[in-house]
């Protein structure tokens, strides 16, 4: 559904209108964000003064370099095309000005970035073996393409016979039909995908006692180990349910596990590169650097940025090690 903006609507769906459909729809709710200020304030974004530009952009979700970056690139693009439609009256882009360095919170790169002593606080907190494996999962680099159709599919797709104990390894099953092995996994995680493997019910509410005074309870829902998909680790609990785990319920699944933790910056994607970050350290902590084969070899791990064909192995197999590398000298410097 198209956002309708309260200030210069036609302009931004103009705006909007010059850009990939993807990259329109990401773009159009921080365009809403800008949208907001400016109705609050009264004044466009391209007439701000550099110190008004700063306090809105203060106001935004700048919980990374990367976020920020985007959020000014988007900023400095829109207010490049109201120069062009020669609707800026002094003709000028003041928010090219902008110092993203002043922007980035600290305490939500802290909260975004989960190093495993955290991950293994957080999977104590929760009371059913398949919340605290989710997280886990990601951690080690569990997860799937970013296409739509690849959505936490190697997640979803985990049979228990994709554990090999022995090699302490998983095959990872893709929904094209591709898989790809995960070495040198924790005995702790694979005990955990075998616990819960063998999970008879989910308990609602974490275990908790509930505020209804007829039902004080957590109620159990049977988890059912029949039918097609009762070899899968995932199955969806439910008397009739006979189902393994679709997105929207691992996303609703989320958010709960959020609550539990009290954490919101706690997603499947800060999990993955916080796994990412956490190898980075292990190998800092213990040569007192990272090198670039080493961001490889973690986003080769992670399948993070590869390639359909990888003809020489010699070289990087990553289109993104150089991100995973920035990532990690942003977090270093909080860190170390």
């Amino acid at each position: 559904m198209a956002i309708e903006f309260k200030v210069d609507n036609e302009i931004k769906q103009e705006y909007l209108d010059t850009k990939p459909t993807g990259t329109a729809e990401s773009d159009a709710f921080v365009l809403r964000d800008f949208d907001n200020y400016e109705d609050q304030i009264g004044k466009q974004v391209y007439n701000l003064s550099i110190p008004e530009l700063n306090e809105m952009f203060a106001t935004l979700r700048n919980s990374s370099k990367r976020g920020a970056g985007k959020n000014k690139s988007i900023l400095v693009s829109y207010i490049d095309f109201c120069v062009s439609k020669k609707i800026v009256s002094h003709m000028g882009n003041r928010a090219k000005y902008i110092d993203i360095e002043k922007f980035v919170s600290r305490q939500a790169l802290l909260n975004k970035y989960i190093p495993r002593e955290k991950v293994r606080e957080y999977a104590n907190l929760l009371y059913n073996s398949q919340d605290e494996l989710l997280l886990w999962l990601l951690f080690i680099g569990v997860r799937g393409r970013t296409v739509e159709e690849g959505t936490m599919e190697e997640v979803i797709n985990l049979t228990i016979d994709d554990v090999n104990e022995e090699e302490k390894s998983l095959t990872l099953r893709q929904n094209d039909g591709k898989f790809r092995l995960l070495y040198n996994v924790p005995d702790c995680v694979i005990d955990l995908i075998k616990e819960t493997f063998e999970q008879e019910f989910y308990t609602e509410n974490n275990g908790e006692i509930t505020n209804n005074p007829r039902i004080p309870d957590p109620r159990k829902s049977i988890i059912n180990k029949t039918g097609e998909y009762a070899r899968y680790v995932f199955r969806t609990p439910g008397k009739n349910k006979f189902d393994i785990f679709t997105p929207s319920l691992l996303n609703s699944r989320m958010r709960k596990i959020q609550n539990v933790c009290d954490n919101k910056y706690l997603t499947y994607s800060s999990l993955y590169f916080s796994g990412m970050l956490q190898m980075c350290s292990d190998i800092y902590k213990e040569k007192s650097e990272v090198a670039d084969r080493d961001f490889d070899d973690i986003c080769i791990r992670f399948n993070y940025g590869i390639p359909e064909s990888k003809e020489d192995l010699s070289k990087k197999q990553s289109a993104y090690w150089h991100v995973l590398k920035d990532l990690f000298n942003q977090y270093k410097d909080l860190l170390f």
